[in-house]
């Protein structure tokens, strides 16, 4: 099969063929136990909600919660800021909290932090819906000064530059999710721009 099928979806393994690895399984365990440390130590025994927003979150929560330890229930959201068009500002929710969250600790998990603003929707979202407390959670933050401060993320697992990146719930053209290793996608620069910021 070539790069792309008759409706133009790439194929997948032209796509790793075109990528480099950013990280490997190794540095993403190491970064997901730093994570769960600080998370662990801020909230101690305090009971949470621990909120997954859909797809990326996937495998970035299920690896974060077998690291946390105090009490928690689970729950997921799907949302989206753009009705069909390119931009917008009003969050719909395709599948919102199950939950009641009122007077609860919410920590919301997401796959990256690119821009921010739908992860910023969803917290004031949740906020309105009387939680005690909102904490955002991100396995992947984007190198960029675009959108929201990269400091409006409270826990952080990795940086990466700002490249097409997948793997670890992040998805390429919505193929290797379910990899365990975070890989760059070449497309106009050369893939060898990326080695000095890995150093």
């Amino acid at each position: 099969m070539g790069l792309a099928d008759s409706l133009g979806h790439p194929d997948p393994l032209s796509l790793l063929e075109r990528s480099e690895v950013v990280y490997d399984k190794a540095a993403v365990e190491a970064a997901l136990d730093d994570m769960a440390r600080v998370i662990n130590a801020h909230y101690g025994e305090q009971p949470i909600v621990l909120m997954g927003v859909m797809t990326g979150a996937i495998l970035p929560m299920a690896w974060l919660a077998t690291r946390l330890t105090m009490p928690m229930t689970m729950d997921f959201v799907h949302a989206t800021r753009y009705r069909g068009g390119l931009h917008g500002h009003e969050l719909e929710y395709r599948v919102p909290p199950r939950l009641n969250l009122e007077g609860q600790h919410v920590l919301v998990v997401d796959d990256i932090f690119d821009e921010g603003n739908t992860l910023a929707a969803i917290k004031g979202s949740v906020e309105k819906r009387k939680a005690a407390s909102v904490k955002l959670a991100v396995l992947v933050r984007k190198d960029h000064d675009r959108g929201l401060p990269r400091d409006y993320v409270d826990f952080v697992g990795l940086d990466v530059p700002d490249v097409y990146v997948y793997g670890c719930g992040m998805d390429a053209y919505e193929e290797w999710r379910h990899l365990d290793q975070i890989l760059a996608l070449e497309k106009d620069a050369s893939l060898a721009n990326l080695h000095p910021w890995l150093g």
